[in-house]
């Protein structure tokens, strides 16, 4: 008697979850992503060519480039850490005069929610280690410098519930809505909000 109505509690249970998450509400819940997400796809996108991100089309005097990103959120941005390298010259008199002078840097963009994907814009250059690198930089990063990077947060969470992390229960995403996409605790949040039915 008593496993009869465990498994009578169970089966209303799962009937109640099904019928609450399916019904859109006005609450949301809270999507947390974390650094490692965003140097992961910065890595698969950006750093693609043996790990470098080249600033600019190399040529003969110019292959410079970044490599090694790291990621972190504060003060409302993304900061990307990386590793300068590479060379930055000119032709003068016809003969190649360049510089090699590797240094850290340290880059900042502002997030933001573009049709259900994060990207980066507002791209900063907010130090590098040595004074002529950070001359150099000033002239090859722009604002869109990062802009090729895209994150399909939706995507994600559609990822989540792929019928083979789920088993046995089935979880149909019916509706999703990203909002508020923001920077807070040194964590990447998003709002989510939507219909979600659990089978």
């Amino acid at each position: 008697m008593t496993r009869l109505l465990a498994k009578r509690g169970v089966v209303i249970l799962l009937f109640t979850s099904t019928f609450v998450l399916a019904v859109p509400s006005a609450h949301a819940i809270d999507l947390v992503v974390h650094a490692s997400v965003v140097a992961k796809a910065l890595k698969a996108q950006l750093f693609k060519d043996r790990g470098r991100y080249y600033l600019r089309r190399p040529d003969r005097c110019n292959d410079p480039y970044l490599e090694n990103p790291t990621v972190s959120f504060k003060q409302g941005r993304v900061y990307v850490g990386a590793h300068f390298a590479g060379r930055i010259g000119a032709l003068i008199a016809g003969v190649c005069q360049s510089a090699t002078e590797p240094s850290a840097i340290m880059l900042s963009a502002r997030p933001v929610l573009r049709s259900q994907e994060a990207i980066l814009e507002d791209v900063r250059l907010e130090r590098a280690d040595k004074p002529m690198v950070a001359a150099a930089l000033q002239n090859l990063i722009g604002a869109d410098l990062l802009s090729r990077l895209h994150i399909d947060l939706l995507e994600a969470v559609r990822a989540l519930t792929a019928p083979d992390k789920t088993a046995p229960y089935a979880i149909v995403v019916r509706a999703l809505e990203l909002s508020n996409l923001a920077v807070q605790n040194e964590e990447l949040h998003v709002t989510v909000s939507g219909a979600v039915e659990i089978r």
